[in-house]
């Protein structure tokens, strides 16, 4: 048990961290092993909550919701303007046991970011580590376009009006190694 909790943590930082980082060969292993049957067991629905339904639970006041602003930094998002009700704990952050300690396992555990980057991440490791967590669709994005949210969706508009290339299944592929 021990060692699987040590993976799932080394597999919660992995997801986290920037940059790769050496396992030993049985860590490894354990690793693969977590994240393989998390991967081979996301919903069609990919654990994602449309803003709709995020709003519709806090206007019931579900007892069963908790929703975590991973944004950063906190003093140019969260303390900005936040969801009703959410908590922050930046993502980089949340793997800390101090921060886990905070949320609870029988709840669901709705994160955010600005525009779901981050909160995959974030979903991610606590999925991993056991606890019914979701992401919002789209993000802070999908909820209120304030800076910098409005900066990117003008960016996607941008590289959507660019009409970048689409490769068909039968075309052949380029090896990027």
């Amino acid at each position: 048990m021990r060692t699987r909790i040590s993976a799932v943590v080394a597999a919660a930082l992995f997801v986290m961290s920037g940059t790769a980082f050496a396992l030993t060969d049985e860590e490894y292993k354990t690793v693969q092993k977590v994240a393989q049957e998390f991967l081979s067991n996301v919903p069609d629905n990919g654990y994602h909550i449309m803003a709709e339904d995020v709003l519709k639970r806090i206007q019931e006041k579900d007892p069963n919701l908790v929703i975590v602003d991973v944004r950063m930094p906190k003093e140019k998002k969260y303390d900005q303007g936040h969801l009703p009700g959410a908590i922050y704990i930046g993502f980089k952050e949340l793997a800390n046991p101090e921060n886990l300690a905070k949320l609870p396992k029988d709840k669901d555990i709705i994160v955010h970011c600005d525009t779901g980057h981050e909160q995959n991440k974030a979903l991610t490791a606590l999925r991993m580590l056991g606890y019914n967590a979701y992401d919002m669709k789209w993000g802070f994005m999908s909820w209120k376009s304030l800076p910098p949210t409005g900066m990117t969706l003008k960016a996607i508009e941008g590289s959507i009006l660019n009409n970048n290339p689409v490769e068909k299944a039968d075309t052949p592929s380029v090896s990027m190694r």
